[in-house]
């Protein structure tokens, strides 16, 4: 469910650098705000400022603060929040999931992600450690280099999940051809799910790999990170 028109005060509490190329924000989470693992939340910003407003919350619901995770860029709204600080205030203007992004309880699934696209990954397995969930999960994170956002955390927690695994791909060096096949290889016939979560290009030419494979395309969830 999408919640429109919404005007809900965020406080930033800390800033992290992630990587070399990532931050995330945290800010203080509102009263009684709910969501689900695989949400996003837009914020307002001048009218004038290029880029997007839309960003998946890295943070899971059985945490305390709300976090977004984002590429460093060159955009108006980019440059504002790199400059964040504790204290700042932002308006969170929308929020939800509208492209049913969020795991199925008792069902096996695959989670692709490019880049910064792990960061809704990161909400729902960290939800997963939380609760102890022992459903099926295999997270293919897809990446330019080794510097994997959030794997520290990723290799503690699938560790202790019996259902999660995860695999690490440097893209790198690897041709079109080669990242074809690795991702025919990630269909799983027990798999009832499939997530694909990065830039909208990823993610057609991921659709297209799995169809060709035989996934059902209901079967296949998107995450469009627009805006790198």
């Amino acid at each position: 469910m999408v919640y429109k028109n919404v005007d809900i005060p965020l406080i930033v509490t800390a800033r992290r650098d992630e990587t070399a190329d990532h931050l995330s924000l945290v800010f203080a989470r509102p009263p009684r705000f709910d969501y689900d693992a695989g949400d996003w939340i837009d914020l307002a910003f001048a009218e004038e400022l290029s880029g997007g407003k839309t960003y998946s919350l890295s943070s899971s619901p059985t945490e305390s603060d709300l976090v977004i995770t984002f590429k460093v860029g060159q955009s108006g709204i980019k440059r504002t929040l790199q400059t964040a600080q504790p204290g700042d205030l932002y308006r969170m203007t929308a929020y939800g999931n509208d492209y049913d992004f969020s795991l199925r309880q008792n069902r096996s699934s695959v989670l692709i992600a490019a880049g910064v696209g792990v960061a809704p990954f990161r909400s729902m397995i960290r939800e997963m450690f939380d609760r102890s969930n022992t459903d099926s999960a295999h997270l293919i994170y897809l990446n330019r280099t080794a510097d994997f956002l959030f794997r520290e955390e990723l290799d503690l927690w699938s560790a202790r999940l019996r259902g999660v695994t995860i695999d690490y791909v440097i893209t790198a060096d690897m041709k079109g051809k080669e990242r074809r096949r690795r991702l025919a290889e990630s269909v799983d016939k027990a798999a009832h799910y499939y997530y694909v979560a990065g830039p909208p290009a990823m993610i057609e030419a991921t659709e297209d790999v799995l169809m060709d494979a035989g996934v059902d395309h209901n079967n296949i969830r998107i995450d469009s990170f627009d805006g790198y």
